[in-house]
C-alpha cells in the first residue's frame, strides 16, 4: 500500500482535468432530473394507444418513478461506467504510463486500489447526486413520496456499482486493450446474472441478485435479513476481485 495517498490524489486531479469528470454525474444527472417526468408523462403519452386497445392504465406513483430512475441507471449507467473505466488501468499499460509511475516508489497494489477507490467515489458522487434530483422532483409530481427507501435503494446501487467496478478493474489488468478489458467485464457479467441459477443460496446473495434488491429497497418490500446477506457477499467479492487483479498486475510485464 506504499504511497496510496499520492496515486490516489494523483487519480483525482486527472479527472478533474479530463471529460470523465462531466460525463457520469451529467449523465446519471439527466436520468435523476428526468424519470420522474417521464413517468408522470407516460399514462398521457400512451392514453390513446390505451384507449384503441381498450387497455387501462394504472395510475403511476413514486414508486413507479424511483423504479424508472433505477432502471435507466441500472441500463445506460452501468454502460457509461463501463465504457469510460474499462481502459483505466489496460490503456495507461498500451502507452506505457504506468510504466513511468511504477518506476516510482509505488506498489502495484497501491497502484490498482488508487484506480478503484477514485472511481467508486465519482460514481458514488454521481449516483447520490442523481437521487437527490430524482427524489425531489418525485417528491413535487407525486403524493406519498418516501425519502428513506429511495436512499436505501440507492446505497443498494451503488453497492452494485461496486462490483462492477471491481470486475472492470480486474479485467482492466489482465490486458492491455480497452475494447478486450471491456469485453471480458461484459463477459463477468453474463457469469454474475448466471450464478442465481445453479443454487438457492445464490439466488438470494449473489452480486446479480442486487438489481432485485434495489426495486425492492425502494418500494418497501425488501426483506432486511436478505438485503444485509447480499450486500456481505458483495464485499467479500470485491475483496476476492482486487486482490486477484492485484495479484495479476503484479506479474504482468509492464
Amino acid at each position: 500500500m506504499k504511497n496510496f495517498g499520492t496515486m490516489f490524489a494523483k487519480e483525482i486531479k486527472e479527472y478533474l482535468r479530463t471529460y470523465k469528470i462531466f460525463v457520469v454525474p451529467g449523465l446519471f444527472l439527466l436520468f435523476g432530473l428526468t424519470s420522474p417526468i417521464i413517468t408522470k408523462l407516460l399514462p398521457s403519452l400512451l392514453g390513446s394507444l390505451a384507449e384503441e386497445i381498450n387497455i387501462i392504465l394504472p395510475e403511476m406513483t413514486w414508486i413507479d418513478s424511483y423504479g424508472q430512475f433505477f432502471k435507466n441507471l441500472n441500463q445506460m449507467g452501468i454502460l457509461a461506467i463501463i465504457l469510460t473505466t474499462m481502459g483505466t488501468i489496460a490503456e495507461e499499460r498500451n502507452r506505457s504510463i504506468a510504466q513511468l509511475v511504477l518506476t516510482k516508489p509505488v506498489s502495484r497494489t497501491s497502484y490498482v486500489l488508487s484506480k478503484y477507490v477514485a472511481n467508486l467515489l465519482l460514481i458514488t458522487l454521481s449516483s447520490i447526486l442523481a437521487f437527490f434530483a430524482a427524489w425531489f422532483y418525485t417528491d413535487v409530481l407525486f403524493t406519498g413520496t418516501i425519502f428513506l427507501n429511495g436512499l436505501g435503494a440507492t446505497g443498494v446501487y451503488i453497492v452494485y456499482l461496486a462490483v462492477i467496478l471491481a470486475l472492470i478493474i480486474l479485467a482492466s489488468a489482465m490486458t492491455k486493450s480497452a475494447i478486450a478489458a471491456g469485453g471480458l467485464t461484459v463477459l463477468g457479467l453474463v457469469i454474475f446474472n448466471l450464478l442465481p441459477l445453479f443454487s438457492k443460496a445464490l439466488s438470494k446473495y449473489s452480486p446479480a441478485v442486487l438489481t432485485d434488491y434495489i426495486y425492492q429497497v425502494a418500494g418497501g418490500t425488501a426483506v432486511s435479513s436478505e438485503v444485509c446477506g447480499a450486500i456481505a457477499f458483495a464485499a467479500g467479492t470485491i475483496i476476492i476481485l482486487l486482490a486477484t487483479a492485484s495479484l495479476l498486475f503484479s506479474r504482468k510485464e509492464l
